[in-house]
């Protein structure tokens, strides 16, 4: 049985220096558990300096740990290997933050931001994210990262088994779930802003209790090549609804076997420009009472997941040289 020391994520407080974050992705990136799966899958972990050691670990990822091919997550292989390994991935998303980590390191946090994805994660984290509001965290405002990516089918027929109504996207998943879980009336402001290929949005603005609560759908980047990715959205955010200042607490909620990955990516779009701090929490799929909600992931899920975590950390460190650069 293996059982692997806690790493915690980069982390970097509000306002602090962001160098910081580069000795928790060396140590991270160089914890046992991520040189025991290595080793599991026939590599041999190189002693190697941290950026050398990213590119490697990308690329040895993307031979072993690649079960999307470019796909969507929910279209992505499932495999399991066995009980030993089976065991060692569940050790390892321990130790490396993609499970356990569903406490919010703080009581009070200006923003709060809901990860978008599929009709069933909108509803499910936005009922997480409420559920930390009536357990006590102070918060100021609230959004809903979605898209306008159509939803399938198959998110057709969980929006009906969830009684969500009027769902074509995933805008619409994430309005539905936050106007369930906030208990929200009528919105006050919806601006609809078309573009083309992946560059339309939507900005949809409710009051609440004291606090404003924003669904939004983000235009990409590359709106003629791909979707909004999860950078997209909170770039979107930060410049239409948020905008954070260095004082500034944000709390990320997700799915727990996200959190790495889009906390990476939330200190690299938003701390290293705004200087404010950011913490990610995950809830856990087992755990939810509601059993058209709950589920469990396979251990390729896993690795899945961890391969995604390290190209976000190769990419947080590459934004932090180049600030560095920028600085001297």
């Amino acid at each position: 049985m293996n059982h692997f020391p806690t790493h915690a994520l980069p982390s970097c407080p509000p306002g602090a220096d962001p160098s910081t974050l580069v000795p928790a992705i060396d140590e991270w990136t160089g914890a046992p558990a991520v040189a025991e799966l290595v080793r599991t899958f026939g590599g041999s972990p190189p002693s190697l300096e941290l950026a050398d050691r990213l590119e490697w670990l990308e690329l040895f990822t993307a031979h072993h740990w690649d079960y999307r091919a470019g796909g969507e997550r929910h279209n992505s292989k499932k495999t399991r290997y066995g009980e030993d390994i089976d065991q060692l991935v569940a050790h390892a998303a321990g130790s490396l933050g993609l499970s356990g980590r569903n406490r919010p390191g703080h009581t009070r946090y200006r923003h709060v931001l809901v990860a978008g994805g599929a009709v069933r994660t909108c509803a499910a984290r936005s009922a997480f994210a409420a559920d930390l509001v009536v357990d006590g965290l102070d918060i100021e405002q609230v959004a809903g990262l979605g898209s306008l990516r159509p939803v399938t089918d198959r998110e057709l027929g969980h929006a009906r088994s969830l009684g969500l109504t009027g769902v074509q996207t995933e805008f619409d998943a994430m309005d539905a779930g936050l106007v369930r879980a906030f208990h929200l009336d009528l919105p006050i402001d919806d601006q609809l802003m078309p573009g083309a290929g992946s560059g339309g949005s939507r900005l949809r603005t409710y009051r609440s209790s004291g606090r404003s609560i924003h669904t939004l759908a983000a235009p990409s980047t590359e709106p003629a090549t791909r979707r909004a990715n999860t950078a997209d959205t909170l770039l979107f955010w930060a410049e239409q609804v948020g905008r954070p200042e260095p004082a500034d607490r944000i709390l990320l909620v997700t799915t727990d076997l996200h959190v790495p990955f889009q906390h990476c990516d939330a200190l690299r779009t938003l701390t290293l420009r705004y200087g404010c701090g950011v913490d990610t929490v995950g809830l856990e799929p087992t755990a939810l009472a509601d059993p058209l909600l709950r589920h469990a992931y396979e251990p390729s899920d896993v690795l899945q997941e961890l391969r995604s975590a390290i190209l976000s950390m190769r990419a947080l460190h590459t934004a932090l040289l180049a600030l560095r650069t920028t600085v001297g």
